[in-house]
This record gives C-alpha cells, sequence and structure tokens, in this order.
C-alpha cells in the first residue's frame, strides 16, 4: 500500500511539473465578406504564464479586419503570439500568423501561417497558432485557412525549431 501511495506521488508531481511554469502564447483571426450581405471579423488572444498580456480587436465595414496579439515572459522564455486578418469589399482576403517563442536555453521555435483568398461573391480567411515555453523545451505550431466558392484560396504554414 505505502509502494502504491510513492507512484501515485510521484506520477501526480511529474503531471503537476510538466503543466505548471510553461508559458503558452495562443491567437487566432479571422476576416470574410459576401457579396450583398456585409462581412464578419473574429479574433482571439491568450496568454498563460508570469508577465504577460493578451488582446484581440476587430472591426467590420468597408474593411472587415481583426488582429490578436499575446506577448508574455516567465522562467521558461519569452512568447510572442500575433494574428491578422483583413477582407475588404473588393480584392483579397488575407490572414497572417506568426509565433515565436525563445527558451531560458537560447533553444528558438517559430511558426507562421499564411491565407489568401480571391473570389467574386465569397472571401473568407483565417490564421492562428500558439507557441510555448516549458521544462521540457519550446515549441510553436500554425494553422491557416481559407473559402473562396468561386475564386481561389492559397495557404501557406511554416514551422521550425533550433
Amino acid at each position: 500500500m505505502k509502494a502504491l501511495k510513492t507512484i501515485s506521488a510521484v506520477l501526480a508531481g511529474l503531471i503537476l511539473s510538466s503543466t505548471a511554469l510553461a508559458g503558452e502564447a495562443e491567437t487566432s483571426a479571422g476576416a470574410g465578406t459576401r457579396l450583398f450581405r456585409g462581412g464578419t471579423a473574429e479574433a482571439s488572444a491568450r496568454y498563460e504564464g508570469k508577465v504577460g498580456f493578451a488582446r484581440s480587436e476587430t472591426h467590420t465595414g468597408k474593411i472587415n479586419a481583426a488582429k490578436g496579439v499575446a506577448v508574455g515572459v516567465d522562467r521558461d522564455g519569452l512568447s510572442i503570439s500575433v494574428s491578422t486578418a483583413v477582407a475588404p469589399k473588393l480584392g483579397k482576403a488575407v490572414a497572417a500568423n506568426f509565433n515565436m517563442t525563445i527558451g531560458r536555453d537560447g533553444e528558438v521555435s517559430k511558426s507562421t501561417g499564411l491565407a489568401i483568398a480571391k473570389g467574386p461573391l465569397v472571401r473568407e480567411v483565417r490564421a492562428g497558432g500558439e507557441t510555448s515555453a516549458g521544462r521540457f523545451g519550446t515549441g510553436a505550431a500554425s494553422e491557416a485557412s481559407g473559402k473562396a466558392p468561386l475564386g481561389h484560396v492559397r495557404v501557406v504554414t511554416r514551422s521550425r525549431s533550433k
């Protein structure tokens, strides 16, 4: 019984230590335009860690725009995530995302995402991602998507750790 309690305590400590003291920044932004129906804009931002901030802002009208920013620092490193999206009434809709973490050992992880939609009736784009620094290193990931039923969409994402 004593061995079972010890194993349980060790496992609980490992689980708690792997999730605690990790800085994580996450953002997303999306914007769209529909002919004769106006447009949409949405954004989110989140930072979890010691010192940091997260803000999001949206605007709809002649230009539908959204942005999310999350920046923070803790004992495991610096984390930054930025997402933006723009969809004017005419022209292309564009969304982009950038994430970067610099860990306490100098390890750098970064990712980017880009979506471009061009079409006559509907153009919607979205990009987002997250980055984190923890006891076991750094990581970053991005996603991007778009919609243009009578047009075309180009999406590119990249990630790198050094």
